[in-house]
């Protein structure tokens, strides 16, 4: 059996030898339409009594590829890729989801999925319960016979707080719940889903798949599950496909009515950025954790996040779910705003942005750019601070990471 480095610069080699002109490299199918042979072939496309593609918003080629290779590296049952990691999230929420029913998650979030779960689906009158996912009797208080999933994020953005996800897991299945994960941070080939009793998991494709920020995409996978007959939104799909319900009803009703769409020359650079997945997570894996462990040195430092440090509170649940990898995100707490500031602005390699995962190392403040929008009483019960910083560390020589973020260090003693 080929090993998940191969499948992912191969796919499935047998329909990949099958293409016209057995190119090496996916074709950019790079068309809003596709012609039928006969009214009879389009009516059978459109019923879902064949696999042609008939417009590229539903369905294309390209994109196709991108998840065919996807499900393979995820072991999953199901992908759809969708137009960005949001959207991801938002499309499984609104399938699960109708006004009236609830979720259950924690504040530890990405801002952007905060903000999702604290104003847009509100509107939607769809209630989110934030409890502490490492109390299982609060977990097990807030769920009701609304209750339509718990959601969490594998490695929490930008806490880099560690759940003990196999309890979590089989909380869920004991009480039939839809367990929710998004693994942007770390993707398959660190953390396995399907190890475990994971219901739906979501991934930014823009991180770690697209292989350098080269473009923005999402994912939805979905595992073999018995729960989805417990959910009213989905009964007329359950009596129709049985355990393939959420899936029918994400691809073929939310996803185009709601228009999330990946591009087909996103797909192909995400098929590009998979190829050479693995050794980019292990090579930012390990210079992530020279980086974390040099940053406790330093007396400019206050504080270093990152699992794999061993003195961190959570290294034995970074070793138990995830290996030796813990991804690119290293938590970084200087001693004031203000020095957080001068220490970005004096960074001559390092670059400030939003993104990670990327080749490029990164840095960002998160209290004043991706939670800014929130009081100050709401980043405080996220455990977001001014004194933070979050450093997604890239692809470069870690002598240099180091060289850069000392030289920076030493403008604000």
């Amino acid at each position: 059996m080929r090993r998940i480095g191969s499948k992912l610069i191969h796919g499935n080699l047998e329909l990949d030898r099958k293409n016209e002109h057995r190119s090496l490299k996916t074709p950019i199918y790079d068309t809003a339409a596709y012609d039928f042979e006969s009214a009879e072939a389009i009516e059978d496309a459109f019923m879902g009594n064949s696999d042609a593609f008939i417009y590229s918003r539903i369905t294309n080629p390209t994109v196709r590829e991108l998840e065919e290779r996807l499900k393979q590296f995820a072991n999953a049952e199901n992908c759809l890729a969708v137009s960005s990691g949001m959207a991801a999230i938002s499309n499984v929420i609104l399938t699960l989801c109708e006004s009236g029913d609830n979720i259950v998650t924690s504040k530890y979030l990405f801002g952007n999925t905060y903000s999702l779960f604290t104003k847009t689906i509100k509107s939607f009158g769809i209630e989110v319960r934030f409890v502490d996912l490492d109390n299982i009797t609060e977990i097990e208080q807030s769920i009701d016979a609304k209750t339509r999933g718990i959601f969490l994020e594998i490695l929490t953005n930008p806490q880099l707080k560690i759940y003990d996800f196999e309890k979590i897991a089989e909380f869920a299945n004991q009480k039939n719940v839809i367990l929710i994960v998004d693994n942007s941070i770390l993707t398959p080939y660190v953390f396995q889903s399907s190890k475990y009793k994971v219901d739906v998991e979501v991934l930014s494709t823009t991180k770690f798949i697209s292989g350098g920020a080269t473009s923005v995409g999402g994912a939805v996978f979905t595992f073999p599950s018995e729960k989805w007959a417990s959910i009213p939104k989905l009964q007329a799909e359950y009596e129709k496909f049985g355990n393939q319900a959420f899936f029918k009803k994400l691809s073929k009703e939310m996803f185009r009515n709601l228009g999330s769409c990946q591009s087909p020359n996103n797909a192909y650079l995400q098929l590009l950025g998979l190829e050479t997945l693995t050794i980019r997570v292990e090579r930012i894996s390990q210079n992530a954790l020279e980086t974390a462990i040099w940053l406790q040195s330093l007396s400019q430092v206050k504080k270093v996040v990152y699992s794999q440090i061993p003195s961190a509170d959570n290294f034995s649940m970074a070793q138990k779910y995830f290996g030796n990898m813990s991804g690119c995100l290293v938590g970084v707490e200087l001693h004031s705003k203000n020095t957080c500031y001068t220490f970005m602005n004096e960074l001559k390699m390092i670059r400030r942005g939003t993104n990670f995962c990327d080749n490029k190392s990164l840095v960002i403040h998160p209290a004043s750019t991706i939670f800014c929008d929130f009081t100050e009483t709401e980043r405080i019960e996220m455990q977001i601070n001014d004194r933070q910083l979050r450093l997604a560390v890239g692809l470069e020589h870690i002598d240099d990471i180091k060289s850069d973020i000392l030289q920076a260090l030493q403008k604000v003693q």
